[in-house]
C-alpha cells in the first residue's frame, strides 16, 4: 500500500482520513483541502492544459504540472492531482465531433454540432470507435500522465460531461431542448446508449491512468478515494423542468452514481435547484458541490441549500472559501461530511491554525 507521495509526504494519514470520510465517519474535524503557494502568490500554471493537449503538446503540459508541483504545498487532506482532460466536450469528440480551440481562447475547447434537426436516427446507436483520433489522443495522454505521476501525484478522473451534456454538445442546447418534444424516442435511445457507454469509458480511462487501490482516485473536485470515484454532473438540467428530467436524464445520472463506489454531484447554478429534491433522493450520491452561479452570492452563504443537502444525509464540498469564512459557515453546518476547499492561503501555518481551530470547535 502506497504510504507517501513526493508532494504529500503525509499520504498515509491523509488516505486514512479519506477512507473514514467515505465510511461516514469523522476523525477529529471536517476535512480541509488547502494549496499554499510557496512564493506567496498563486499562479495557475496548468491553465492552458486543454490547448496543449488538443495540439498534441503533452510535453509542455507535463512541464506545467512539474512547475505547479514545485510551486505548491499540498496541506491537510490535499492530494496533488492532475487530470487528462481535453475539455468539457471531449466525449462528444469521442463520438465523432471535432474538438476546437484557438490562440485567443486557450482555457477552453468546444465542438461544432454534428446532429441536425431530425437526424438523430442517422447517428444512433451512439458508440465510440476505438480508432477515433480524439479517443486515441485522450488515452495516450492518460498513459503519458500515468508514467509521469508515479510516486508524485494522482492522475485524476476526467471531467467527462456524459449523459445529457454529451447530447447537448452533439446537437446544441436549443436543439436538444426541442428534441425532447419533437423526437422523444430518439433521445431516450441516445440516453440508453450513453448509459451503456459510461462504464466502458470510465474503465478504459482508469486503466490508462493507472488508478488502483494503491494510488486511489481523485478528480476536478479534489476529494480522494481508495476505490472508484468521479464527479457526476448534468449541467443541462438547468434548461428543463423536473418532469422532463425524470423522464429523460435522471435514470442515467442514477446509473452513473450506482456504477461508482463513491461520487460527488456537481449541482450547477440557481436554475438547477428545481431538481435538488430528485438529486438528493439518489442514494448512491455521497456528496454535493453546489455552484451558485455568476452574479450570485458565494455558495457558502446559501445556508438553507447547504442545510437541505445535509438533512438528506449527503456530504458537502464548501469551496472557494477563506479561513475566516470557514469559521462563519462552520457554525451553521453539521461538521460531519463537510470538506472545506480553501482559497487565498498564504502560509502553511495559516492552514495548521485553521485545522487546529476546526478540531477545537467541532
Amino acid at each position: 500500500m502506497q504510504s507517501t507521495l513526493e508532494y504529500q509526504p503525509d499520504f498515509a494519514r491523509v488516505r486514512e482520513t479519506w477512507n473514514a470520510y467515505w465510511a461516514g465517519e469523522m476523525i477529529h474535524r471536517p476535512l480541509v483541502v488547502a494549496h499554499v503557494p510557496k512564493s506567496g502568490v498563486y499562479e495557475h500554471k496548468t491553465k492552458h492544459a486543454y490547448y496543449n493537449l488538443i495540439n498534441d503538446n503533452a510535453k509542455e503540459h507535463l512541464a506545467d504540472i512539474d512547475a505547479m508541483l514545485d510551486a505548491t504545498w499540498y496541506m491537510a487532506e490535499s492530494v496533488p492531482t492532475f487530470a487528462p482532460n481535453l475539455g468539457p466536450d471531449q466525449v462528444a469528440a469521442f463520438l465523432g465531433a471535432e474538438l476546437k480551440t484557438s490562440e485567443d481562447s486557450k482555457t477552453t475547447t468546444w465542438v461544432d454540432h454534428i446532429v441536425d434537426e431530425d437526424e438523430w436516427e442517422k447517428h444512433l446507436p451512439l458508440k465510440i470507435d476505438p480508432n477515433n483520433a480524439w479517443y486515441r489522443r485522450y488515452l495516450a495522454v492518460c498513459e503519458r500522465m500515468r508514467e509521469h505521476a508515479t510516486g508524485r501525484y494522482v492522475v485524476g478522473t476526467p471531467d467527462l460531461h456524459t449523459n445529457a451534456d454529451a447530447l447537448s454538445a452533439l446537437r446544441g442546447t436549443a436543439g436538444l431542448s426541442m428534441d425532447l418534444y419533437d423526437c422523444p424516442n430518439e433521445i431516450l435511445q441516445a440516453m440508453s446508449d450513453m448509459s451503456a457507454l459510461y462504464p466502458t469509458l470510465f474503465n478504459a480511462s482508469r486503466a490508462a491512468c493507472g488508478n488502483n487501490s494503491t494510488t486511489g482516485m481523485s478528480s476536478w473536485i479534489p476529494f480522494w478515494c481508495e476505490s472508484t470515484y468521479a464527479v457526476v454532473q448534468c449541467d443541462f438540467l438547468a434548461m428543463i423542468g423536473p418532469e422532463q428530467a425524470r423522464e429523460f436524464f435522471l435514470p442515467a445520472i442514477e446509473e452513473e452514481a450506482q456504477f461508482l463506489d463513491h461520487c460527488v454531484f456537481h449541482l450547477d447554478g440557481p436554475d438547477a435547484l428545481r431538481h435538488i429534491d430528485d438529486i438528493l433522493a439518489i442514494d448512491a450520491i455521497d456528496a454535493v458541490q453546489w455552484v451558485s452561479g455568476a452574479g450570485q452570492k458565494p455558495m457558502w452563504q446559501w445556508t438553507e441549500v447547504l442545510q437541505k443537502i445535509q438533512a438528506a444525509g449527503k456530504g458537502l464540498q464548501i469551496w472557494d472559501i477563506t479561513c475566516e469564512q470557514v469559521k462563519q459557515v462552520h457554525k451553521e453546518l453539521k461538521p460531519e461530511g463537510v470538506v472545506y476547499c480553501t482559497k487565498d492561503m498564504e502560509s502553511r501555518s495559516e492552514v495548521d491554525d485553521l485545522c487546529d481551530w476546526l478540531e477545537k470547535n467541532t
